[in-house]
């Protein structure tokens, strides 16, 4: 069960959809902000007399998580809704197209849910996690890597910033360590849209709760003025204040609220 629900998800046009308009996101981020500033790098690194002791840029630090610009910002502020789109509402649709009643005529409805669940926490997470390895592959590839420089002024890391030590020590290991944490956000994202099938009748409200609570929770954060509880912070890698109490608190409350109510999916008690 749990392989076809995955197939399906993966094959399913939100995801290629939701993948698209990543990637597309990742590309405007680097033709935009990174190429230009890359061009005028490499013209002053080619100059005879480089007074100005120009370092070349760093991979670690143009990537689409290594500093914060516009582009970059939208991209996290997106998470939420790419990551639903693949396959958020598949329950939903199932419920009410009938297919969803058949499936569990031939299927133990524990397994159905249970696989349906992880499909959809794959799928979101996938999508939103392609890309941003994209992101770092494709500045890998046209500047150099190495580990940064706490005071070359080229990176927002401080002292005080979340796993700053594992930054400037171990740059590979912190950058795999921020896209797990953005796909597991993302992935917990896609669960909700799943579960707020349960509390609405409209396809609509499904696809886009995601997104509607993640703007809830920034609002909230710019009402209280703390800008480390704002989702579009705490999975920014190159956010430099702490963050990670806020993530686990955060993503803590979203695993709870899909548990309760995937356990109402288990236990046959929700009916469209």
């Amino acid at each position: 069960m749990l392989i076809y629900e995955l197939k399906k998800a993966l094959k399913s046009p939100g995801f290629k959809l939701a993948l698209i308009i990543s990637i597309i996101i990742v590309m405007m981020d680097y033709v935009v902000n990174v190429m230009p500033l890359l061009i005028s790098n490499h013209e002053l690194l080619m100059e005879r007399s480089n007074i100005y002791e120009v370092l070349p840029f760093n991979s670690y630090e143009k990537w689409i998580g290594g500093r914060e610009t516009s582009i970059s910002v939208a991209f996290f502020i997106l998470v939420p809704l790419i990551a639903s789109m693949p396959y958020g509402d598949s329950y939903f649709k199932d419920m009410n197209n009938g297919l969803g009643n058949y499936i569990l005529v031939k299927c133990d409805s524990r397994k159905y849910v249970n696989a349906k669940y992880i499909a959809t926490f794959l799928s979101g997470a996938i999508a939103v996690g392609i890309p941003m390895i994209c992101s770092y592959l494709i500045c890998s590839m046209t500047m150099s890597t190495y580990a940064p420089f706490p005071d070359d002024g080229m990176n927002m890391m401080m002292p005080k910033s979340s796993m700053s030590y594992i930054y400037y020590k171990y740059p590979l290991l912190y950058l795999i360590i921020s896209i797990l944490m953005v796909m597991v956000y993302a992935g917990c994202m896609a669960t909700v849209a799943m579960c707020v099938t349960i509390y609405t009748n409209r396809i609509y409200m499904v696809e886009i709760f995601p997104m509607l609570l993640s703007v809830a929770i920034i609002s909230f954060g710019e009402i209280i003025e703390n800008n480390a509880i704002m989702p579009i912070n705490f999975i920014n890698p190159s956010y430099s204040y702490p963050r990670l109490v806020y993530y686990f608190i955060t993503v803590g409350i979203i695993m709870l609220f899909t548990y309760i109510n995937v356990r109402v999916f288990r236990n046959g008690k929700y009916d469209k």
